[in-house]
């Protein structure tokens, strides 16, 4: 009969706190992006004039996807 062990410890070059920090880091990018993009889309036009974009600039940025930079 075969016997598998496991161990709680990570594999050799594996970092947890590392990728875990890593992913985190991530998920608020995307978060903040996909906030920044919702605010563009609610700006009045003065206001979008203000910060030196257009009707067609604020379109390009609002169509891309949370993850797209």
């Amino acid at each position: 009969m075969n016997t598998v062990h496991y161990s709680s410890r990570p594999a050799a070059g594996h970092q947890p706190a590392t990728h875990s920090a890593g992913l985190l880091a991530t998920l608020g990018l995307w978060l903040r992006r996909s906030r920044t993009r919702r605010e563009l889309a609610e700006l009045p036009p003065h206001l979008l004039k203000d910060i030196g974009l257009n009707e067609s600039d604020r379109y390009q940025e609002i169509s891309k996807p949370f993850w797209q930079q």
